[in-house]
């Protein structure tokens, strides 16, 4: 059993404006909550991992290759592999997602000492 409790999960810049926590981490897949503040737009970039989130607060734009769409609480996602990407908050406050990666992103690992 792998249980990681409140308090205890690795935080982490992923850039400037978007700070995360590593919720838990499997063999094949790696769980973290994101928040995004409004007003800090973020360059497109990609990676090889398949990415799934929900937005739980707030609102923004998320850009998927030449598609953009508005998204709210409760909005879920997927982004492919390689595909150019980000995610723009854009109310009132930050926006908070949970996202998933699959296969786990080495480079947040290393960030945070786990890999």
């Amino acid at each position: 059993m792998k249980v990681v409790k409140p308090g205890s999960h690795p935080r982490l810049e992923t850039v400037k404006g978007r700070s995360g926590e590593i919720v838990i981490v499997g063999e094949k897949a790696m769980m973290m909550r994101l928040t995004v503040e409004p007003g800090v737009p973020t360059p497109p970039h990609s990676h090889p991992h398949e990415q799934m989130g929900l937005v739980l607060e707030g609102e923004g734009t998320l850009y998927i290759g030449d598609e953009s769409t508005h998204i709210v609480a409760g909005t879920s996602f997927w982004v492919p592999p390689d595909a150019p990407h980000n995610f723009d908050a854009t109310g009132g406050g930050p926006a908070v997602l949970v996202e998933c990666f699959a296969p786990p992103r080495e480079d947040y690992l290393r960030q945070v000492g786990m890999a």
